[in-house]
């Protein structure tokens, strides 16, 4: 019975964990993972990178390319921050947390398969490598802690620090290539994009926090419109 009462305990305390880091990340994640999947959507069924590539406007242009680039940073980020918390916690048995990450791992998943086709490949230490150059360190009054890289700071790194724009040079030269590749020739981008709105469904399953809209990019004919961001 002691036996029982101390391992009842134990879970409990791992639930009480588990819960807390998902209450941290819940927010960010959701929001970085919503931000990239609409952008996916509306890249691959709505045109919005031929119109704003090919607009003629030199700043138009940097911005969808730089800033479809950072959505999938920005992502990767927050998931490196949270892989930083969980590893020294021993919660990987309780229930939601392994359905979390399980979703989790199938965006990383899709992203380092050669099996599909389409750019922005990455194996996995390239994600958490642009995940860790996507850190900064704020001062907080519990000592120092880690965020993620707004945008305007991501793009002063990119002009000013030639070794991370490096990290980044085949990423924004292949928002080109999105363009050009349509459906058929993204299918790593449209598996990602429906692996992300299973995450997303994961977080915010009360569909209280985002919109209820969470289409899955289709044939373009048959697909209503998000939101562009």
């Amino acid at each position: 019975m002691e036996h029982r009462l101390q391992e009842q305990t134990h879970q409990r305390s791992k639930a009480e964990l588990a819960k807390e880091l998902f209450r941290r990340y819940r927010e960010p994640l959701l929001w970085a993972a919503h931000s990239l999947q609409s952008r996916l959507f509306n890249a691959l069924s709505r045109g919005f990178l031929t119109t704003y590539l090919r607009s003629g406007d030199p700043e138009e242009e940097r911005y969808v390319r730089d800033n479809t680039v950072y959505l999938l940073a920005e992502y990767l980020g927050w998931l490196e921050l949270l892989r930083r918390d969980q590893r020294f916690l021993d919660i990987g048995d309780v229930a939601d947390t392994t359905e979390f990450f399980a979703s989790i791992d199938k965006t990383r998943a899709i992203l380092g398969t050669d099996t599909v086709s389409g750019p922005f490949r990455l194996f996995r230490g390239q994600q958490r490598a642009i995940g860790e150059l996507m850190l900064t360190r704020t001062d907080a009054s519990d000592g120092v802690r880690h965020e993620v890289l707004g945008y305007a700071a991501f793009c002063a790194r990119l002009d000013n620090y030639p070794r991370f724009a490096a990290w980044f040079d085949r990423l924004r030269a292949q928002v080109d290539e999105i363009e050009q590749g349509g459906v058929e020739g993204n299918q790593r981008l449209v598996m990602l994009q429906h692996r992300l709105i299973d995450l997303i469904d994961h977080l915010d399953r009360d569909r209280d926090r985002l919109p209820k809209n969470r289409d899955r990019v289709q044939p373009h004919d048959q697909v209503p419109a998000q939101r562009a961001r």
